[in-house]
C-alpha cells in the first residue's frame, strides 16, 4: 500500500537533468509531469508528452522510448523511478512490460508525403494549401528529421535581407556549377537553377508567413552574404513555425512507421503500406511525396554510396537508410549518388546540437594529426577540413587551444576537452613525438602576421610555448548524405529512361544526387534545397491529384 502523494525524481536527460513529479492515487500512478528539463526543442517534444502517457496507460516504467528521442525518453523514465522510489514502491510494482497491441487501419487520402524533415512538412503544408487531404508518414516518434539538428542557416540570393549586397541568380549558379567542376564532378544545370532562381523567396516565405527574422552574412567558401540565419533560434526558428502549421492545418502523421510498399496498378499510384510496432496502416491515395532523408545514418549503406566515408562517424539517424531505393525498385526508378557526403569535425562526444557541432566554430586553433602535424588550413568551411581529415594520418585530429587563442574559454567548456599544462602533456595526449609537436608548433607560430606558405591562412595566432592548453579530440563526421531518386524540375521522379514516374515525387535528402557532387558547397545550401522542392513537390503532387 502506497500512500497517496506526490513524489519528486531526476534523472539524466539527453542534455542535462530532467524533473518529474508524480502523483499516486490508490496504489495507481494518477500523473506524470515533467516540470524541468533542458532538452532540444521540438527534438524531444514528442517524448516529453508521450512517455507520461505510455507510462500512466500501461502502469510501468517499462516502456518503449520514442523512436529518435532516446536519451529523453530514458531520462522520463529514469526520473520517475526516482519518484516512485521516494514513494516507497518497491521496483517490482510498477516494472511490468508495456503492452502491445497490434492494429490494422485502413485510410483514404489524396498525397501521402514520406518524411518530414523540412522538404517532407513543406511538402505537405503546400498539398494541403492546395485543397487536398495529405497524411505525413515518419519513420521515428518525433517531426524534424535531420532539418531539426541542423545549423539552421539557409543560403540564398536575393532574399529581403541581403537584395542589396547579392541579388543575383546567375552569380550563384556559377558558384554551384565552379564548385562541382572543382570537385570532380557536375550538377544538374536546370535543378541548379531552380534553386537559385527560387532561394530568395524562399527565406522570405519563412519571414512573410510565419515572421522568422534572418541575418545574412558571409560564411564559409563564397565571401557573399548569402548565408542566413536566426541567431537566437536556429533551426527552430524554421522548424518551429513549419511544425505549428502542419498542426494547424491538422495534417495527421502517422509516427513510427516503416515504409513497406508504394502500390501502383497499370503504373498508376494507388497507395501505400507501412508497418509500426503499434499500427500498420494500407492507405489509398493518388500521389507520393518521398522525402525520407538521405542514407548515412546506416553503416553498410553509406558504405556503398560513399565508400569514401567508410569509418567516419554518422550524426544521422540511423532510418537514414536509402529506403527509396526498394519504394521504388519495381517503377524502375532512376538513382545517382558520386560519392558524396556533408562532411563536417566534431569532438569525440557525438551529442547533437550545440556540442557536436560547436568545433565548427572552433576551428581556427592549431590542428594536428595523430603524428602532431597540420593537415589542413584550420578554419575553412568545415567540409573542406573533413576531406583534410579524411586523408590525414589516423583518420582524426586534435585541435590545440592555448591562452593566446580566442576560444580558449569556449575550448574549455567542451566535456571532451583534455587540460595539458605544457606542449609536453599535449603531445602525449595527441600521442605522438614532443620534437615533432614542438617543429610544427614554431612552423606554425613563424606565420603568424606572415604568409602561411603551408596552408594560406591570413589569421594565426601564435601559439603559446608554456601554460595551459586544452586538446580537442574530434573525428571527420558525416552529416547527411548526398544522392538518391533522380527528379526534373517538377520534383517528379525520373525513370531509367529519363520518363517521369506518374505520381511520385521526391524532395530533399532523398533527391540531391544531382545537386551536389562529393563535398558540400556551402552552409544552409541544403535546407534551401528542401524547401525549395518540398513545396514544389506538394504544390505538384496536388495538381496531379486535381486532374
Amino acid at each position: 500500500m502506497v500512500k497517496n502523494g506526490t513524489y519528486q525524481g531526476v534523472a539524466r536527460g539527453h542534455n542535462a537533468d530532467i524533473k518529474v513529479s508524480v502523483a499516486i492515487r490508490d496504489d495507481k500512478i494518477n500523473e506524470v509531469k515533467v516540470t524541468d528539463h533542458q532538452e532540444t526543442a521540438l527534438l524531444s517534444d514528442n517524448a516529453l508528452n508521450l512517455i507520461p502517457q505510455k507510462i500512466i496507460a500501461n502502469q510501468s516504467t517499462e516502456v518503449d522510448a520514442v523512436t529518435g528521442a532516446t536519451f529523453t525518453s530514458k531520462g522520463i523514465t529514469n526520473a520517475v523511478r526516482a519518484a516512485l522510489t521516494e514513494a516507497g514502491v518497491a521496483d517490482s510494482d510498477f516494472a511490468g512490460h508495456e503492452k502491445i497491441t497490434k492494429r490494422n487501419h485502413e485510410l483514404v487520402t489524396d498525397v501521402v508525403v514520406l518524411g518530414t524533415g523540412l522538404a517532407g512538412l513543406d511538402a505537405a503544408i503546400s498539398a494541403k494549401e492546395k485543397g487536398v487531404d495529405v497524411v505525413l508518414i515518419e519513420k521515428t516518434g518525433r517531426l524534424g528529421g535531420n532539418s531539426v539538428v541542423s545549423g539552421g542557416f539557409m543560403y540564398a540570393t536575393g532574399s529581403e535581407f541581403n537584395k542589396n549586397q547579392d541579388n543575383d541568380p546567375e552569380n550563384l549558379i556559377h558558384f554551384y556549377e565552379d564548385f562541382a567542376k572543382k570537385d570532380g564532378g557536375k550538377v544538374n544545370h536546370d535543378l541548379i537553377k531552380v534553386i537559385a532562381e527560387n532561394s530568395g523567396a524562399a527565406v522570405d516565405y519563412y519571414a512573410d508567413k510565419y515572421g522568422t527574422k534572418f541575418t545574412a552574412m558571409p560564411l564559409g567558401i563564397s565571401n557573399k552574404p548569402r548565408t542566413h540565419i536566426n541567431f537566437e533560434l536556429g533551426p527552430v526558428a524554421i522548424m518551429g513555425p513549419v511544425i505549428k502549421r502542419v498542426e494547424e492545418l491538422n495534417i495527421p502523421v502517422l509516427y513510427e512507421q516503416t515504409h513497406e510498399e508504394i502500390k501502383t496498378t497499370d503504373n498508376i499510384v494507388t497507395g501505400v503500406t507501412t508497418q509500426g510496432k503499434y499500427d500498420n496502416y494500407d492507405i489509398k491515395c493518388k500521389a507520393v511525396v518521398i522525402a525520407v532523408g538521405g542514407f548515412d545514418g546506416a553503416q553498410k549503406v553509406r558504405d556503398k554510396y560513399a565508400p569514401s566515408a567508410k569509418g567516419t562517424r554518422s550524426l544521422s539517424t540511423p532510418y537514414n537508410n536509402a529506403d527509396y531505393v526498394g519504394l521504388t525498385k519495381d517503377m524502375h526508378a532512376a538513382t545517382e549518388f558520386k560519392d558524396g557526403v556533408m562532411g563536417i569535425m566534431t569532438a569525440n562526444y557525438l551529442s547533437v546540437g550545440s556540442g557536436a557541432n560547436s568545433l565548427i566554430v572552433l576551428g581556427k586553433a592549431l590542428a594536428v594529426n595523430n603524428l602532431g602535424e597540420r593537415f589542413t588550413k584550420e578554419g575553412q568551411h568545415y567540409s573542406l577540413m573533413y576531406n583534410d581529415a579524411l586523408k590525414s594520418a589516423g583518420n582524426k585530429f586534435f585541435w590545440i587551444f592555448d591562452q593566446n587563442n580566442p576560444s580558449f574559454e569556449t575550448a574549455k567548456q567542451v566535456p571532451e576537452a583534455k587540460k595539458c599544462s605544457s606542449l609536453k602533456e599535449v603531445a602525449e595526449v595527441v600521442g605522438c613525438n614532443y620534437s615533432s609537436l614542438v617543429n610544427t608548433v614554431d612552423r606554425y607560430n613563424s606565420f603568424a602576421g606572415q604568409e602561411d606558405l603551408d596552408f594560406g591562412r591570413d589569421d594565426i595566432i601564435t601559439v603559446a610555448k608554456e601554460g595551459t592548453y586544452y586538446v580537442v579530440e574530434g573525428y571527420p563526421t558525416t552529416v547527411a548524405g548526398f544522392g538518391g531518386l533522380k527528379i526534373n524540375t517538377n520534383a517528379q521522379v525520373l525513370d531509367t529512361d529519363n520518363q517521369v514516374i506518374a505520381g511520385i515525387y521526391a524532395a530533399g535528402e532523398s533527391a540531391t544526387g544531382q545537386i551536389f557532387v562529393h563535398t558540400y558547397p556551402s552552409t544552409g545550401t541544403m535546407l534551401t534545397t528542401c524547401t525549395v522542392f518540398g513545396r514544389i513537390a506538394g504544390q505538384n503532387a496536388a495538381a496531379y491529384v486535381e486532374k
